[in-house]
């Protein structure tokens, strides 16, 4: 799709000024580019320049972020012409741009395009422009490997997340980012109600408590193959730590939904306190919570960590969302 949508572009350019492709090098072989960044409200934008041009008709370059800090939001440019929709794809972006008809390319120093970009995650991180191909108004093509970098300042008052606006947990949500121990999706969404995996879980608290992590290679769970790459050190890590256990049969369950009285336990035992011998847990649904769970619910309810709902109830076995797990995690930090 990707090679279809570029032969496209160039086959435009081709089709509108009539003649075949030439072979020569174009002029534009000595052009430089560079990169700024701006900021503007909750936006970063990042504009690419090109200097030294002699006549650029089209461009397609592929820049490189980091997914997990930066969502793409828009590409826009002040060349007339035809867009070509942007090429996502694992932390790249590729986005081409051609004028139409018979006409001259661009000349001197031209600024090809505005990236828009929304911060779903904390840290300074940075934006790399690996490559790019130009056609002059001959069809002349070049392609370039500028390895020009930007430079996008850590600053958790950038923080966006397009779904999080009134929710219940949305202070907590952008102070959880900013503490690094979780992260958005690439489509600038926070997902907040989504329910969270073992594995998740397992990596959340992790980072939130700053663990020296292991090689995630010492795992030793029947299931161990099935635990994703990414969270396979944080996984062992917990596991090593006495964070969390696996299962009597001898699995971990990384797909498997972390449930609240898991939960409790995991942040228990990362506080390493006990409870009062006296007091009473009073939900409706005290019967549901599992005996192994009974001490740490205690603590847990104790240290205010956490809570039951508007019914009265702790729900014991069901799964902990994003926005109950980061929550939890951020009392936890400050009990």
């Amino acid at each position: 799709m990707l090679k279809r949508k570029l032969v496209m572009l160039l086959s435009i350019v081709i089709l509108v000024i009539g003649v075949s492709q030439g072979t020569a090098m174009a002029k534009e072989a000595n052009a430089t580019f560079d990169l700024k960044v701006s900021y503007s409200g909750k936006d970063v934008k990042l504009a690419i320049l090109g200097h030294g041009l002699t006549d650029m008709y089209a461009y397609d370059f592929e820049l490189s972020y980091d997914e997990k800090i930066l969502a793409f939001s828009k590409a826009e440019t002040v060349i007339k012409g035809f867009s070509v929709d942007p090429i996502l794809s694992s932390n790249t972006l590729r986005i081409a741009h051609t004028k139409m008809g018979e006409i001259a390319g661009e000349k001197g120093d031209v600024e090809l395009s505005t990236i828009t970009f929304k911060r779903i995650g904390f840290g300074t991180t940075s934006i790399k422009l690996s490559n790019i191909k130009l056609v002059d108004s001959k069809l002349d093509m070049v392609e370039l490997e500028p390895k020009v970098t930007a430079t996008v300042i850590d600053d958790p008052n950038l923080l966006t997340f397009k779904d999080v606006k009134g929710h219940w947990a949305e202070a907590s949500i952008y102070e959880a980012v900013s503490l690094g121990f979780v992260t958005g999706y690439s489509d600038a969404t926070f997902k907040p109600n989504l329910e969270v995996t073992r594995a998740e879980f397992a990596t959340m608290i992790v980072r939130a408590l700053k663990l020296q992590t292991s090689d995630g290679k010492g795992l030793t769970f029947k299931d161990s193959k099935e635990i994703p790459v990414w969270a396979r050190a944080y996984v062992q890590t917990a596991v090593e730590a006495k964070l969390i256990t696996g299962y009597a049969d001898n699995t971990f369950g990384a797909s498997k939904w972390i449930t609240r009285s898991e939960m409790s336990a995991i942040i228990v035992r990362a506080l390493a306190k006990e409870t009062s011998s006296t007091i009473k847990l009073k939900f409706a649904d005290l019967d549901k919570i599992p005996a192994w769970a009974i001490p740490s619910v205690k603590t847990a309810v104790e240290l205010g960590i956490m809570k039951g709902n508007k019914h009265n109830q702790f729900a014991p076995n069901a799964p902990a969302t994003r926005a109950e797990a980061i929550t939890v995690i951020l009392r936890m930090l400050k009990a």
